[in-house]
C-alpha cells in the first residue's frame, strides 16, 4: 500500500512533468485527497475525520452517499460519521430534496479553522445563522457528481485490486473561481493532474443544453487551451443520450462556426486549426455513465 510520503512524491513528479501549467494551480495540486485506512480503529477514525473536513472545505459540500462509497462503509455508518462531526460543530447539515440523501453537509466555523490547519491554505467561510446560504442548492446534484468523479479518479483500482489512479490531485470548482476571475478565463467544473503530468479540465454534463450554450462552451474551452490553462478537456455524464446530443451539436457547430464571421475580428468564429485543436483535445469518458446513473439516479 502507498504511504503518504510515496503519494506526495508521486504528486511532486507529476507537478514537475506538468511544468508551467501546474504553477497556475498552486498550492492546490500539492494537496493529496487519498484515503488511507489506518492500522487500527483510532487511526482509521482520524484519517476519515481529516479527509471529510478537507472534502467539505475544498468542494463546499458533501453527502452521506459519497462518504459511504469513499470509506467503504454503510449508509448508516456514513451518517454516524457526519453526525459526529456535526456534534463537534465542525460541519452543519442542510436539508434539501435536491440531494440524493435529502441532505448535504457544509463547514461550520470551527470546521473552517480546522481545515486551514489541515490544508495550509485559507478557507473562505461565509458566516451567518443559516447554513443553507453556504451552499448553492440549485447545483447540488451536479456538484456532488463532480465531487464523486474527482475523488473516484484519485482512488481508482485495477480489476485485481491494485492502485491504478487516473490522477493524483485535483482543483475544485470553487478553488478555480478563486484563482481566476471571470475576465481571465471562464470557469470549468474542475482540474485534475493526471499521472502523466497532463493538466486536464473536467466537465460534468448532466443535462441537455441548447446549441447556443454549446457554442459558448466550445469558445470557452478554446480560450483555455490556447492560453495554457489546461492541456485537454474531459467530459463526464450519467447519460449516453446526453453524450450523443453533445457530439451531434459539436459536429454542427464545427461546420457552422467555421463559416460564420465574427463582427469584431472579421474572422471566422473557428478556424480550421481551432476545430482540429478542439477535436483532438476533447475526451468523452462514457465509461462512467452507468456508474453515475446507478449512484445518483437509481
Amino acid at each position: 500500500m502507498h504511504t503518504h510520503q510515496a503519494l506526495q512524491n508521486a504528486i511532486n513528479v507529476s507537478v514537475y512533468e506538468a511544468g508551467d501549467k501546474a504553477e497556475k494551480f498552486q498550492p492546490y495540486l500539492f494537496i493529496h485527497m487519498r484515503y488511507f485506512c489506518g492500522a487500527n480503529n483510532n487511526q482509521t477514525g482520524k484519517a476519515r475525520r481529516e479527509l471529510t473536513i478537507k472534502i467539505v472545505a475544498r468542494f463546499g459540500v458533501t453527502s452521506p452517499t459519497i462518504i459511504a462509497w469513499l470509506y467503504g462503509i454503510s449508509q448508516r455508518q456514513a451518517l454516524e460519521h457526519l453526525n459526529k462531526l456535526m456534534k463537534e460543530k465542525l460541519v452543519n447539515m442542510v436539508i434539501t430534496h435536491r440531494s440524493l440523501d435529502n441532505r448535504v453537509y457544509v463547514l461550520d466555523y470551527a470546521g473552517a479553522k480546522y481545515a486551514e490547519e489541515l490544508l495550509s491554505v485559507a478557507v473562505y467561510f461565509r458566516s451567518g445563522d443559516n447554513p443553507s446560504l453556504r451552499v448553492n442548492l440549485n447545483t447540488v446534484m451536479h456538484d456532488l457528481m463532480m465531487q464523486y468523479i474527482q475523488l473516484r479518479g484519485v482512488h481508482n483500482k485495477s480489476k485485481d485490486g491494485e492502485d491504478n489512479v487516473f490522477w493524483h490531485s485535483v482543483v475544485t470548482e470553487p478553488e478555480f473561481k478563486r484563482l481566476f476571475k471571470s475576465y481571465d478565463v471562464r470557469n470549468v467544473d474542475g482540474i485534475v493532474l493526471e499521472v502523466s503530468g497532463s493538466v486536464t479540465a473536467i466537465e460534468m454534463e448532466h443535462s441537455f443544453k441548447s446549441k447556443a450554450a454549446r457554442q459558448t462552451i466550445l469558445l470557452k474551452w478554446l480560450h483555455g487551451l490556447n492560453h495554457g490553462y489546461y492541456d485537454k478537456v474531459m467530459l463526464f455524464s450519467q447519460s449516453q443520450q446526453i453524450f450523443s446530443d453533445i457530439k451531434r451539436l459539436h459536429e454542427q457547430l464545427f461546420n457552422e462556426m467555421s463559416t460564420r464571421i465574427d463582427k469584431k475580428t472579421r474572422q471566422p468564429l473557428l478556424t480550421e486549426s481551432d476545430v482540429e485543436l478542439l477535436q483532438s483535445r476533447m475526451i468523452y469518458r462514457t465509461v462512467f455513465c452507468s456508474e453515475l446513473e446507478k449512484i445518483f439516479y437509481q
